[in-house]
């Protein structure tokens, strides 16, 4: 007959603890790729966001950063993969970045509209300098002309003054005449040159020619004019 032998205690410890599950091993998440690409562009758009022209590239470095950035925080957030904080600071830093580009480009955009405004009203002004002005014969010292782009041609026959003459009174000048002094290179005087027109309109504008009829003219000089 048989007898029913126990199991002995150490065989049921074995058995027990062969029956146990092993517990998993679970891989650590990888660092989201997206986030430090972002961190990099941010950190040099950044650095060149200052820098005039250059900035133009820093911009789009930091708007593909910024894209970059938020891809990598998502995932992040979402538990796919670690490394938040980066993700956030590489967020951070793209945005900075736009704005100081935007803001540096503004800055220096103005200063250069600043400048040619500056430059083209030295421009206008110029001519106005070196104009030649007086008054109109029995008009109040409030009426004056001016004349300004006088330049001289020459040929082997005649001499040419030419330039603009304005009448800045308020009334028609229904005749006008003005004459230049023509010099050699010596600084005597060889001839004259003459030019007049008439019914001048109030603020019209005479484009003149003077012509002398000298030859070897070096310099000259306005004489007169005269108005009524």
């Amino acid at each position: 007959m048989a007898q029913n032998i126990p199991a002995h205690p150490q065989w049921e410890s074995t058995d027990f603890q062969q029956n146990q599950p092993y517990p998993s091993y679970q891989e650590p998440l990888a660092r989201s790729g997206m986030a430090v690409a972002g961190l990099v562009l941010g950190i040099i758009a950044l650095a060149t966001s200052f820098l005039p022209i250059v900035n133009n590239l820093s911009f789009i470095l930091a708007l593909v950063g910024l894209v970059l950035a938020i891809v990598g925080t998502v995932a992040t957030v979402r538990g796919k993969k670690r490394g938040k904080g980066m993700a956030v600071v590489s967020v951070v830093l793209n945005a900075l970045a736009l704005v100081i580009v935007l803001a540096t480009q503004s800055m220096y955009g103005a200063a250069i509209d600043e400048a040619m405004v500056s430059s083209d009203e030295v421009a206008v002004e110029a001519p106005a300098a070196s104009a030649e002005t007086g008054s109109v014969e029995g008009a109040s010292d409030e009426e004056k002309y001016v004349i300004e782009g006088v330049e001289m041609t020459t040929d082997e026959f005649s001499t040419t003054i030419s330039g603009t003459l304005t009448n800045t009174t308020d009334k028609e000048v229904g005749y006008i005449q003005l004459s230049y002094t023509l010099y050699d290179a010596d600084g005597a005087q060889v001839g004259t040159a003459f030019a007049n027109t008439n019914n001048l309109d109030a603020g019209g504008v005479w484009k003149f020619e003077a012509i002398g009829l000298e030859e070897n003219v070096a310099d000259y000089k306005l004489a007169d004019v005269t108005g009524f």
